[in-house]
């Protein structure tokens, strides 16, 4: 279906942060696309958290508490590090914009968007996909890209994915690939990130995933040929990044 190379730059999980040297790499690759897959801005309610109920594990709960005191510990160290703001995230997407088009789906942090949000999408060229699609030709390569937000619509995605045309889907939650069966249909190509590569990596296994999830299953890299998971491009933790750098993923889609 790709009739000429094309060059897609994924962005995951900003979370408002300053990401200068992303926007570098990324005028430096000049991708033929910019895909955003979710949690760009801090839009977030605080029923995501207390909707995940899990059985009790002592073993968990000793880890993911050694993991909140030393993170709170490196909070306490590190006052100065990276504040979420809005500003950031704006230009970031303002100037991705001038490089190639930008097409954002929505995350778990996104999940009360404002006014305002919509309306900075619409004058800058920002195609914000909240369980849509939207038709795009990119370097006459004509295809349907769609956005799964973290409030999912099942009904819409089973009409996205028995389209016929070239099919890239934005789906934040790379969990969703099995609870939504995305992994039994033929859309061509997905996109995610959500789980910043486990934070912590070893014998290349992410330890943290979103939600204090342990070792999550899509944490970081391809799955199935065709679903690509961000580490991200932002640490919103205050325990740094071990093993698991920032990043900014280039996919190539060639001619079969």
């Amino acid at each position: 279906r790709v009739r000429k190379p094309l060059k897609i730059a994924l962005v995951a999980d900003l979370h408002e942060r300053r990401a200068v040297d992303i926007l570098n790499l990324l005028r430096a690759q000049n991708p033929d696309l910019t895909v955003v897959a979710g949690d760009t801005l801090e839009r977030y309610r605080e029923r995501y958290q207390s909707t995940v109920k899990r059985r009790f594990n002592p073993i968990r709960w000793l880890i993911v508490n050694i993991i909140y005191y030393v993170n709170l510990f490196f909070m306490l160290l590190r006052p100065k590090r990276s504040k979420p703001d809005t500003k950031n995230a704006y230009s970031f997407l303002r100037q991705a914009a001038d490089i190639a088009p930008v097409f954002l789906s929505l995350g778990n942090h996104e999940e009360e968007l404002m006014c305002e949000d919509r309306e900075f999408f619409r004058n800058n060229g920002i195609h914000c996909l909240d369980n849509e699609e939207a038709e795009a030709v990119v370097n006459s390569n004509f295809m349907l890209i769609g956005g799964l937000s973290d409030e999912y619509d099942e009904e819409w995605l089973s009409s996205f994915a028995q389209k016929d045309e070239l099919r890239l889907l934005l789906c934040h939650n790379p969990n969703y690939y099995e609870t939504l069966k995305i992994k039994d249909t033929d859309i061509d190509l997905i996109v995610s990130g959500h789980n910043h590569g486990g934070q912590i990596r070893i014998f290349s296994m992410g330890v943290a995933g979103a939600g204090g999830k342990l070792f999550p299953k899509y944490d970081k890299g391809i799955y199935d040929g065709r679903m690509v998971v961000s580490a991200g491009c932002s640490n919103t933790a205050a325990i740094p990044r071990i093993n698991n750098p920032r990043e900014l993923v280039i996919i190539h889609l060639k001619k079969r």
